[in-house]
């Protein structure tokens, strides 16, 4: 009787043990954040990390999926083409990532996207918007907030017409998403009708840009383009306004809340950026507010690119029953997201490019925020709705 009860506590034993071993086996869903959490591109990195992060807590309250919790695991890519692969690579093979998001820079996207294709896993564009990151054979490289170059001048090209602007300056980077704007301004703005452009080209850690405004001086642009020197933006635009520079100066999809701190109350009425959220929907407001209360800052571009990035795989993982990366990819390709808030739903062509995207102009005025940014004295109004830009087909 004795060894019958010892027999069968051992099988309960090794069985609960054998149960935990599977569970263990098992895991957690693993999201892979890759992005800049140092160099000039830190503020976007920091406010993709901090909206993964808000979606994984989200879900992981409602219990994560197929029975397993999610976990965001982070790697700075330290605004390196190589620290990227690097990070890319070890997040696929030791950690075991179903996907990953961030990405800003264009040059760190376009080698990592090469990494992704070749290891078939997933990667999500925030920003690096170079035309040349996707292929026509690409099929894990997928953009969430910033359309490709060429996109993004046709939304710029119909502000133009509809503003009836007639003198535009551009100043762009010396890097991927500088050269790759610079071609779709040749190509979108420089032929529309009556208009009269030029450009200047600048490097990527430029402080003063003082001299390549005074070269812009003589032509008095009504527009000044810095959609192509990111780090710059906050720098070109206090300092055109010092030099008494009239223009409308249009931004890189900068982060909202940052650049208020790095111009101050002179940016207010002369500069206008685009975003990929809807600050006037109701959806948007709420996170905003729950975002905020954790990270007292204000749920911008990067921040809602970074949460939707998580909740549209999630949701793929859910409709597949599957953590396999193969399959996530193939259902969002195939598939729509539509996250209240967000810009547009989320729709690929075959190649990662998204259908219907509608960016969004907002400029800065003085009032309360409401909750969505307490304590600060001004918030985003929208002021122009872009139609759907034409999605970027690769040419090869």
């Amino acid at each position: 009787m004795i060894k019958k009860r010892i027999a069968s506590l051992s099988f309960i034993v090794l069985g609960a043990v054998a149960a935990s071993g599977a569970a263990q086996a098992q895991g957690t869903i693993k999201f892979g954040f890759v992005a800049s959490l140092s160099g000039p591109f830190t503020i976007w990195g920091v406010q993709v990390r901090d909206g993964m992060k808000m979606a994984v807590d989200e879900l992981n309250a409602k219990g994560g999926a197929l029975g397993r919790k999610f976990e965001l695991v982070e790697r700075d890519d330290k605004n390196s083409p190589s620290e990227g692969v690097t990070a890319f690579r070890y997040l696929v093979e030791r950690e075991g990532i179903v996907a990953a998001g961030g990405m800003i820079s264009s040059g760190v996207g376009l080698a990592v996207s090469r990494e992704a294709e070749s290891l078939q896993v997933p990667l999500f564009l925030t920003m690096s918007g170079a035309h040349d990151i996707l292929k026509k054979n690409s099929r894990y490289t997928f953009r969430t907030c910033l359309p490709a170059a060429p996109e993004n001048m046709e939304s710029i090209a119909a502000l133009i017409k509809d503003k009836k602007y007639t003198r535009i300056g551009v100043i762009v980077a010396d890097y991927a998403w500088g050269h790759s704007l610079r071609e779709a301004v040749e190509s979108l703005i420089k032929p529309l009708p009556g208009v009269k452009l030029q450009m200047e080209v600048a490097p990527v850690p430029e402080k003063d840009f003082t001299p390549y405004l005074r070269k812009l001086q003589g032509l008095d642009p009504e527009l000044i383009i810095a959609t192509g020197h990111p780090p710059g933006a906050p720098t070109i635009t206090r300092q055109a306004i010092e030099l008494g520079m009239k223009a409308q100066i249009i931004g890189p999809w900068y982060p909202t809340d940052f650049m208020v701190q790095r111009v101050g109350d002179s940016m207010f009425g002369r500069f206008v950026d685009y975003a990929c959220v809807d600050f006037e929907n109701q959806g948007y407001k709420q996170l905003a507010e729950k975002f905020f209360g954790t990270y007292k800052r204000l749920f911008d571009n990067n921040s809602f690119s970074g949460y939707v990035t998580v909740k549209m795989v999630a949701d793929a993982i859910q409709k597949t029953k599957s953590a396999d990366p193969k399959v996530i990819a193939d259902a969002i390709r195939k598939g729509s997201f539509d996250q209240p808030g967000y810009g547009w739903p989320l729709a690929y062509t075959e190649w990662g490019e998204m259908k219907g995207a509608k960016p969004i102009l907002y400029t800065y005025e003085k009032g309360s925020p409401g909750q969505v940014n307490p304590g600060a004295d001004w918030h985003p109004k929208v002021i122009f709705r872009s139609p759907s830009v034409q999605p970027y087909v690769p040419k090869d």
